[in-house]
């Protein structure tokens, strides 16, 4: 099964993350701007959710008065969040679009790719692709912040990376990755394992299980690719989205994903 179809399951996929704090994460993107941002209008505020999946951010920021816009490649991950965001009776944009290259009608003060997302960008030339796009749609002085998989954490430890989640009588078995998927290392791309089981309340089982290639950035060839891309006047590197003032990437107990903010 491909990639496409595994996020086809938008109402489990939504579950299998219920219990990240969108709200704490918001505050952390808002911090942000207001100290790295340097956009003209300082009481701009518009936002952009890259592979927003069912666009949990992009309804946050909406629920605060924000221009909000979601954009993902996925039809069905679009169609699940829309209908979420008119039963919260939110106004959310909606684009079925390819991050690597997109245009929006209106420029944003802010964009983010969280979740481990940016991954799926798999080269050198779709990463600086998407780098220009975005910078394309963004503000003078505007941010884009993205949240990737930390760098000790780019060989597997030897287990599936699985979880499960538990909502109205729904249970959600999520795996990323299983310790048998095989790397590539001239590509350096992962051929990842990503596996749904979902038990409904009737007892019904549905299983999907699809493989698709993944590449999981280093520190120093994203700085590299950064500065390949000619279109940020100044970054930084943080090691969480549960800080603030953020604390920098390292190796500690702190850091527990690959937070770069990049400035127009």
């Amino acid at each position: 099964m491909s990639a496409k179809k595994f996020y086809a399951n938008a109402q489990a996929y939504d579950l299998a993350f219920s219990d990240r704090e969108f709200d704490t994460e918001c505050d952390f993107l808002i911090y942000c701007l207001e100290k790295y941002g340097k956009l003209k209008n300082q009481d701009e505020k518009s936002y952009l959710e890259m592979a927003c999946g069912p666009a949990r951010h992009a309804r946050e920021f909406a629920k605060r008065g924000w221009r909000s816009v979601g954009l993902d490649i996925s039809e069905d991950m679009i169609a699940y969040a829309f209908d979420e965001t008119k039963k919260e009776n939110l106004n959310v944009e909606y684009l079925v679009a390819d991050m690597v290259k997109f245009k929006l009608n209106k420029k944003v003060a802010l964009a983010t790719t969280l979740m481990e997302s940016i991954a799926h960008l798999v080269t050198n030339e779709q990463m600086v692709a998407h780098f220009k796009s975005v910078a394309k749609n963004l503000k003078k002085g505007g941010l884009y912040i993205i949240e990737a998989t930390h760098p000790m954490f780019f060989f597997p430890d030897g287990e599936a990376n699985t979880w499960k989640t538990r909502v109205n009588g729904t249970h959600v078995e999520v795996t990323f990755g299983l310790p048998t998927d095989h790397y590539d290392s001239v590509t350096q791309q992962w051929m990842l394992t990503s596996k749904l089981h979902i038990k409904q309340k009737n007892g019904a089982d549905i299983v999907t299980e699809a493989r698709h290639p993944v590449r999981w950035y280093l520190a120093q060839e994203m700085r590299a690719l950064i500065e390949l891309s000619g279109v940020w006047s100044k970054y930084w590197f943080f090691g969480s989205m549960y800080f603030t003032p953020p604390k920098p990437l390292d190796d500690s107990e702190d850091s527990d994903a690959m937070v770069i903010v990049l400035r127009k």
